[in-house]
């Protein structure tokens, strides 16, 4: 599906190989690539001002968080960019900082990536206790434990939309609701969940945050918030000048313009693939990608005596990521083996340690990870596959 328009697909096919990583990080097509350049050999410049390459510079940044808006499905002035989520998220803590109290209670999960964990962590120094909600065997959040931390009235709760663990997804609007509810301030991770799913932002979420390079762009961040809390995320003085949007209070410095002009390639693609609107193609995307996902359930289901597949059960849905082992094999073989049958796979616990050492506590949380996007087909996941049984037949 597209891939003469992904140059760095078409090239991984050409070698015979299977870029399965995306869950890492997505490749760009080919209107991304050429938007770069284009940038740099015309417009580059800085924002503002009267001559011509600056209201081009300018142009180009307001149309891109246009389209992350778009994306998103939320007003543009609701849009903030960044250099990426960990980055956004760190800067958020850090300006909510201010308003933290001794004892004031902060959740976090377990199924979330360091990103949406550490950042809120490091309120401890500032004397918030953090409630962590861990993780069943199936990577689900406990529902009782989380419950229990609601109840203690927390400040903050900090929720995962997908987990790049496991592909699980959760019920973003129900739990944050929940939170609301309890009278946080409810942030939550869409980063792996942006690339495969229509986002529809919860009246009961206040900000969140995901990254363009996995959402086939380059790297970047963004985030949304709630343009009530933009005086929580800055702290005014005298001589800021706020603008009309919640991007006046993290925004800070100079933005990459030439890759903001990158993004604005992603989205002519993407438009391209769903009628002129962006949240269409993100639709046909997901529609694809459940397919592909069923096929790659369905091969995982047949090797059940010998792999184990972390997260929910083969039968059930998840998005296109699967972090597995086969018994008696060393990770690190497994994805040796991989590498070469032309396979690019993970190999860690994706910054996600306590997840994954809940998980595979045999390994220490270490597993390999095929995590596929619209651009792959059932070929790439056979290919696969016969990766996977070579290592069976090691093990057997």
């Amino acid at each position: 599906m597209h891939i003469d328009r992904f140059p760095a697909v078409a090239a991984a096919r050409a070698d015979g190989r299977v870029i399965a990583d995306n869950a890492g990080g997505t490749q760009v097509p080919r209107e991304c690539v050429e938007a770069v350049g284009a940038y740099l050999a015309r417009d580059n410049a800085q924002k503002g001002g009267t001559f011509a390459r600056k209201i081009r510079t300018t142009e180009t940044v307001e149309r891109a968080r246009a389209a992350y808006a778009e994306l998103a499905g939320v007003p543009p002035e609701t849009i903030g960019l960044g250099a990426n989520s960990t980055t956004i998220a760190l800067a958020m803590s850090r300006a909510l900082a201010s308003s933290i109290r001794p004892g004031d209670r902060i959740v976090v999960t377990d199924s979330d990536h360091y990103a949406n964990v550490v950042p809120w962590t490091s309120l401890r120094r500032f004397g918030a206790e953090v409630d962590r909600i861990p993780v069943d065997a199936r990577g689900e959040l406990d529902e009782r434990a989380f419950a229990q931390a609601l109840a203690r009235e927390p400040v903050l709760v900090a929720l995962p939309w997908a987990s790049n663990g496991t592909g699980n997804v959760f019920d973003v609007a129900r739990l944050s609701a929940a939170a609301q509810d309890a009278g946080a301030l409810v942030i939550a991770d869409a980063v792996q969940a942006a690339p495969h799913v229509s986002l529809t932002i919860p009246d009961t979420l206040d900000a969140l945050f995901f990254s363009t390079y996995k959402v086939y762009g380059p790297h970047l961040g963004v985030w949304y918030a709630r343009p009530e809390l933009a005086e929580r995320f800055f702290t005014a003085d005298e001589d800021a000048l706020p603008s009309s949007g919640v991007h006046w209070s993290m925004e800070t410095g100079t933005q990459s313009h030439e890759t903001l002009a990158g993004w604005l390639g992603t989205a002519e693609y993407l438009r391209g693939i769903g009628d002129g609107s962006v949240r269409t193609a993100i639709a046909r995307i997901d529609a694809y990608e459940r397919e592909l996902a069923a096929y790659a359930r369905a091969r995982f289901a047949e090797r059940a005596d010998a792999v184990t597949l972390y997260g929910r059960p083969a039968k059930e849905e998840r998005l296109p990521v699967f972090a597995f082992n086969v018994r008696g094999v060393a990770p690190q073989t497994l994805a040796e083996t991989l590498e070469a049958h032309g396979v690019e796979a993970a190999l860690g616990d994706y910054y996600t340690p306590r997840l994954m050492r809940t998980l595979a506590p045999e390994t220490n949380g270490v597993a390999v990870r095929l995590s596929f996007a619209h651009y792959n087909d059932t070929a790439d996941i056979d290919q696969a596959f016969r990766a996977i049984d070579a290592v069976i037949g090691i093990a057997a």
